[in-house]
């Protein structure tokens, strides 16, 4: 049970960094969430909850989403994968995220 919680610590936690990065590179591109919905095809409410880090999101819309903000794949991995490595590994020098298991 405390594996399972800490499963879902780590995801809440990158679906945190994830919808900050989102945030973040489309507000320097002069977006609105109203204009990146648009683009998507989903609505602004949608893009609010993947900022937030409420709804998860799946790797095709997260690879369309780079598309429009013109992000390369490697500067998300830097940017936010490495970051969620380096901050959960701080937390406890024994564990990997979630996504790191094989």
């Amino acid at each position: 049970m405390i594996e399972h919680e800490s499963k879902k610590s780590d995801s809440q936690s990158l679906r945190k960094d994830i919808g900050i990065f989102i945030r973040e590179s489309r507000i320097s591109k002069s977006l609105t969430g109203t204009q990146l919905g648009n683009l998507l095809d989903v609505s602004q409410q949608q893009i609010s909850r993947y900022e937030n880090g409420i709804t998860s999101i799946n790797i095709e819309t997260l690879d369309t989403i780079l598309q429009i903000l013109d992000i390369e794949w490697s500067e998300f991995y830097r940017k936010v994968l490495m970051v969620d490595v380096t901050n959960q590994i701080g937390k406890n020098k024994d564990s990997f995220p979630f996504y790191l298991h094989i």
